[in-house]
């Protein structure tokens, strides 16, 4: 198989590394690229800062083929899916997303990995997982496209909001708790947008929220842990070597008057750190003064 990877990153070299051991032919394209390499491929795979998809695809004449997101985030402007723009901008529906615990330096060091593909239809995920399938990097599939893209999207937010409660120096109660109620809203927001919620119980929810909300290699964590030493934004990007995605992506969170505000304790709150410039301890006593609720 031909595979064109949009996005020459760390993870986008992870997987095409992935794909290469299957002995598909990988080809890469920059965001500023704006012609195909070569024939058309037989599949598209999409690596970018979220932020840049839609622009990016604009410049590209449509492939006409499946694209597969590696993409964990929203459109801060629209809230968007990435399914829902490359189905916008390229009028493309046979899309999926890929998203689980997946560090790309592990991948990379060829360590064993797992995650979730889906896709509106069955047979399209079969195809998605056959070009990556292999022992080191298993794969399971999903129905539930719009729960697997925000499971890896809403998990980076959660991931700076942990990054901030080890910073703080709260201790581990605090860290479990939290993350467990990280969990939760992700869940709430997750159902409300028409996922199921046992998608987050899963590989692209509760799995990849435990890896990047409590590691260093996660920079949405290492982020969260800056900001409570006190780091502004500005000063914590340059530091990371990457894209954050939980930036960008509690903004579009916020911003959405889809998802009620009592639906979004933890994402309001941190985006007032983030945007508002509230000290993140005076959010954290925020969180733990709301009144007595119900699990």
């Amino acid at each position: 198989m031909k595979i064109t990877i949009i996005g020459h990153g760390a993870w986008g070299r992870a997987v095409g590394q992935v794909a290469g051991r299957l002995q598909h032919e990988v080809a890469f394209l920059a965001h500023s690229d704006t012609t195909w390499p070569g024939p058309r491929p037989d599949y598209v795979l999409l690596a970018l800062p979220v932020q840049h998809i839609r622009e990016t695809l604009t410049h590209l004449p449509p492939p006409g083929v499946p694209v597969l997101s590696l993409c964990k985030g929203l459109e801060i402007t629209t809230g968007d899916r990435v399914s829902q723009i490359v189905t916008e901008t390229w009028n493309e529906t046979r899309v999926g997303a890929l998203s689980g615990p997946t560090f790309a330096a592990e991948i990379v060091a060829g360590l064993p990995a797992t995650c979730t593909i889906a896709a509106q239809t069955d047979e399209l995920t079969r195809e998605f997982q056959a070009i990556l399938h292999q022992p080191s990097f298993r794969t399971y599939r999903s129905s539930d496209l719009i729960g697997v893209e925000l499971g890896g999207a809403l998990k980076n937010i959660y991931a700076i909001a942990a990054g901030t409660c080890h910073g703080l120096k709260l201790g581990q109660n605090s860290m479990a708790g939290l993350i467990t109620r990280c969990l939760a809203e992700m869940t709430r927001i997750g159902v409300q947008a028409g996922a199921r919620a046992e998608t987050f119980a899963g590989l692209s929810g509760l799995g990849d929220l435990m890896l990047t909300a409590t590691s260093d290699q996660s920079r949405n964590f290492r982020f969260g842990t800056l900001l409570a030493q006190g780091f502004s934004p500005e000063e914590i990007l340059p530091k990371l070597g990457g894209v954050c995605e939980g930036l960008p992506t509690t903004r579009a969170v916020y911003l959405n008057q889809a998802i009620p505000a009592d639906s979004k304790p933890i994402v309001t709150q941190l985006h007032a750190v983030l945007y508002e410039g509230v000290p993140p301890i005076d959010a954290v006593k925020n969180l733990l003064g709301r009144a007595a609720r119900g699990e």
